[in-house]
C-alpha cells in the first residue's frame, strides 16, 4: 500500500516539472545528470514554489519540503545501472535505511539523512527489474511525519 502512494505522488509530481535535476546531494544530481544526457532515463525537478501551487488539500506535509528530485530509468540496463550507483551513494554517505518494503515486483528503499530529530535528506528507490524510479527529497522534515507516511501510506 505504501508503493502505491508513493508511485501516485511520483506520477504527479513528474506530471508537474520535467527538467533537468538539481539534487541536494552532488552524487545524485551527478547522476541525474548523466542519465538524462545520455537519454538513458528522464528527470523531474520540483521546487518548494511548486509544491505550494498543490493547495492544500493536496500538500500534507510539503511545509517541510524544500525540492524533489526525481529521476526515472528509460531502458532495463539503466533500472540495473541507477539501483546500482544509489545503492553506493547510500552506502558511501552513510545513510540510514528507514525501509525495505517489498511487493510484486518491486522492492522499494527508503534512506535517509538526519539531523537534530528531522529529515533533511531522502532517498527513495523503487527498484524493478526493467525500471527504477529515484526520488530525492530536500528539507526539514519532521521525523514523527516520516513514521507516520511509513506506517499509515498517507501524507498526515
Amino acid at each position: 500500500q505504501n508503493l502505491l502512494y508513493m508511485k501516485r505522488f511520483i506520477l504527479l509530481v513528474m506530471m508537474l516539472l520535467p527538467m533537468s535535476a538539481m539534487a541536494s546531494i552532488p552524487e545524485v544530481q551527478k547522476l541525474a545528470e548523466s542519465f538524462t544526457d545520455a537519454n538513458k532515463a528522464s528527470s523531474a525537478y520540483i521546487s518548494k514554489h511548486m509544491l505550494r501551487m498543490l493547495g492544500d488539500e493536496n500538500a500534507a506535509g510539503m511545509e517541510y519540503v524544500d525540492n524533489v528530485v526525481i529521476l526515472t530509468s528509460n531502458s532495463k540496463s539503466a533500472a540495473k545501472a541507477i539501483n546500482k550507483r544509489t545503492q553506493r551513494i547510500a552506502k558511501k554517505r552513510a545513510l540510514e535505511n528507514l525501509a525495505t518494503l517489498k511487493k510484486n515486483n518491486a522492492t522499494t528503499y527508503v534512506y535517509t539523512i538526519s539531523a537534530n530529530d528531522r529529515v533533511t535528506e531522502a532517498l527513495i528507490l523503487i527498484a524493478e527489474k526493467k525500471k527504477s524510479v529515484l526520488v530525492n527529497i530536500s528539507g526539514s522534515i519532521p521525523q514523527e511525519f516520516v513514521a507516520s507516511f511509513l506506517n499509515t501510506g498517507k501524507l498526515q
